[in-house]
């Protein structure tokens, strides 16, 4: 082996980073094998494999393999690692995603432990690619962030870029369109100020937001700058006639999208007979038939993508498979069928969260004429308010007028001890939420309401069921204080016998009949209890311990959880059937400290529930003890908050001055709280314990003096 040899394999390795595939494949020929190391025959074997894949040649596993083996727990952990990436990239690139997976994240450790630092962002790229097939679309986000921050860290603008656009796509895929673009945006003008023209970029990623939105002619047109660019890379060749094929169908450009369709399967066949790519392409196919009312190959060719989906557990596809079946049943006349079918497809884009798929078909299925006007007006006022949050207007258009042309029913009368539940709403995340809840509060699609402690879960139970005109009471249940042996029959009712001591008991679902059933923290129930309760949903019909009987229950169902609800999937706590069927209408309510805006109003509304008279004189210091409370953390939000003005109000006598006072001087004991905390924490170093406090060194040091620390 000479120097020159090694400088050779470096000249090649930067004809890869260049990407001149080709030219580097015909200098790896020219150099003789025979005389070299076994670390240099490494270079050279991952070199070949690595141009390969590029140009979509993937019958280099052996290759890859054999490095693998020959470089397991030796001391050249560089090479190992960047065998296992390349062996990652192709195993995603065959669709065998979980075992990509895995093989990925050992690469990752393994270039962190050579401290190669370019190199575990590669892998976290190619990470980022196979969580987003298999559905992981936060965790792939998050990966994706994590390789940006290091291309930046190390000044490799062009690393940095690629993986902005692939961000830029992630982004789209949740349907986070509005940000999708202006992150491509810039790319794109970068790309344009320095003639780089990477074709990855203009092929995956940019046409479709534009599309999305509307703007078809200037996806036409920012998807053909691309063609010329393409011939040496077979893969990209085959996204591109997928991306045209999907903008052809939004142009009503039918016999367009069906030949880029045809030219991208056949790529995508050649290359892979089951990847993302083939089921993606196929399932276009089937929204291109239903399009054009040919139904019988609609279903044939969703039904060959989903094959390859599930193999693959691609779940975006998959859902969007459920879609177009929905369809073809729709069509059928079958409206049983094509009611679960969108179901089905509907659960699973809210399960992986991708919010434009999941926003059009519930569009789609709203305007099926297959629900009732209630589901019906619920469905399209939550399709409008994703699409009104990303701007994409030819949707907003379309459901205002598919509103103002079917008009919800008056909700029926309640019952008259009904009072109506106080909501302060003055943030704009609360008035968008008491908005929705008032459009869908009449339809009998399930609630399912996340937050954190304290954040008036129970307050939006009680006003979904006082706006929906239910006249049935409203019984909510803590399935947290009851006793798992107890709970089956306190829901589902029991007959006299069925246990040791038990009485005829109707039970808390019968008791909800015509009205609504509050279920809080409905992930304490046991999966036993889960199924039943799933069986309930389904069937609307509950049967009591001790008998065999199925009575019929018309009830409307509002869950709610503390925790977060994708963390107790992950560890089993609640069934992922019933979260479907729960999470018809998520509703997210935030931390108090994320809505600071609706704090002066929450302290005059607890003031006048307690029956504090707050006009006169008492105006001004009630207004300034809710500015005071605004800068104040509240981890224990709303119910925090209304704790301590009650008990502010007790201690002063019901005095507004005396109130004020009482909270400053809480202000000045939880400054010297925190203070003495910082400069613990601090080792007595006043500008770190700034920083702790998020304010100047000035500002510690005037503390010091006041509070006589």
């Amino acid at each position: 082996m000479t120097n020159q040899t090694v400088k050779s394999l470096q000249a090649i390795e930067e004809l890869v980073r260049n990407k001149r595939y080709c030219d580097a494949l015909n200098e790896l020929k020219n150099i003789d094998v025979a005389g070299l190391g076994a670390a240099e025959i490494g270079h050279h074997s991952l070199l070949t494999a690595e141009a390969s894949l590029y140009l979509g040649d993937y019958s280099v596993g052996n290759l890859i393999d054999e490095v693998i083996e020959k470089f397991r727990g030796s001391e050249r952990t560089d090479i190992f690692a960047w065998a296992k990436f390349l062996k990652g990239w192709l195993l995603s690139a065959l669709s065998r995603h979980a075992e990509a997976q895995e093989v990925l994240l050992e690469a990752h450790v393994n270039f962190l432990r050579c401290r190669d630092l370019k190199g575990s962002a590669r892998a976290l790229n190619q990470l980022s690619y196979v969580l987003l097939i298999l559905g992981h679309l936060e965790s792939s986000i998050s990966n994706l962030r994590k390789c940006i921050d290091i291309y930046c860290q190390l000044h490799y603008d062009h690393g940095a870029t690629v993986a902005s656009s692939n961000l830029a796509y992630l982004l789209f895929m949740t349907g986070a369109i509005r940000e999708s673009r202006i992150v491509y945006a810039d790319i794109a003008e970068r790309i344009e100020s320095t003639g780089e023209k990477n074709v990855l970029i203009y092929t995956e990623m940019f046409p479709l937001p534009l599309a999305y939105k509307g703007d078809i002619a200037t996806a036409r047109k920012t998807i053909a700058k691309c063609r010329p660019y393409l011939d040496k890379y077979i893969r990209e060749k085959a996204i591109y006639y997928e991306n045209l094929g999907l903008i052809c169908i939004l142009d009503r450009d039918y016999p367009a999208a069906e030949k880029a369709l045809k030219a991208g399967l056949e790529i995508s066949i050649k290359i892979a007979p089951e990847s993302a790519l083939v089921s993606q392409i196929k399932r276009l196919f089937g929204d291109l038939y239903v399009a054009t009312n040919k139904f019988q190959l609609a279903e044939q060719f969703a039904s060959e993508a989903l094959v390859v989906a599930e193999k693959i557990n691609e779940r975006v596809e998959i859902a969007a498979c459920h879609r177009v079946f929905a369809q073809v049943e729709a069509h059928r006349g079958d409206a049983d069928k094509a009611r679960q079918w969108y179901g089905k497809a509907m659960d699973m884009f809210n399960l992986v969260g991708s919010r434009y798929e999941l926003a059009v078909t519930r569009y789609l299925a709203a305007t099926s004429g297959l629900h009732a006007e209630t589901e019906r007006t619920a469905m399209l006022y939550l399709a409008r308010e994703y699409f009104a949050a990303e701007d994409v207007t030819h949707y907003v258009d379309k459901i205002d007028a598919q509103l103002r042309v079917h008009v919800l029913p008056p909700a029926k009368t309640k019952t008259a001890d009904a009072a109506r539940p106080v909501v302060v709403a003055v943030s704009p995340a609360m008035k968008k939420i008491v908005a929705l809840v008032e459009n869908i509060a009449p339809s009998e699609m399930t609630v399912l309401l996340s937050g954190a402690t304290g954040t008036g879960k129970d307050l939006f139970a009680r006003y979904v069921h006082y706006c929906s005109g239910r006249t049935g009471k409203l019984v909510i249940v803590n399935m947290a204080t009851i006793p798992d042996a107890l709970a089956e029959a306190e829901l589902f009712g029991c007959t006299k016998g069925a246990f040791t001591g038990s009485e005829d008991r109707p039970g808390l679902i019968a008791e909800a009949a015509e009205g609504t059933l509050f279920l809080n923290e409905v992930a304490e129930a046991s999966s036993a209890v889960q199924a039943k309760l799933l069986e309930v949903l389904e069937t609307r019909c509950v049967r009591r311990l001790g008998e065999n009987e199925r009575r019929a229950v018309n009830f409307r169902l509002i869950a709610a959880s503390s925790t977060d609800v994708q963390e107790l999937l992950r560890i089993g706590r609640l069934r992922l059937d019933l979260y479907h069927r729960l999470n018809q209408i998520p509703i997210v309510l935030s931390p108090l400290d994320a809505r600071r805006e609706d704090i002066p109003a929450l302290v005059r509304h607890f003031l006048t529930f307690a029956g504090f008279d707050l006009t006169g004189g008492n105006e001004t210091a009630i207004s300034e003890l809710g500015e005071l409370l605004s800068q104040w953390s509240w981890p224990g939000n709303v119910r925090q908050l209304q704790a301590l003005v009650q008990r502010l109000w007790t201690e002063a006598g019901q005095d507004s001055v005396k109130i004020l006072q009482r909270a400053r001087e809480q202000e000045q004991e939880r400054q010297r709280e925190d203070l003495e905390a910082a400069i613990v924490r601090s080792g007595g170093n006043q500008s770190r314990a700034a920083e702790l406090l998020g304010v100047s060194e000035g500002t510690v040091r005037h503390r010091r003096r006041k509070l006589g620390l």
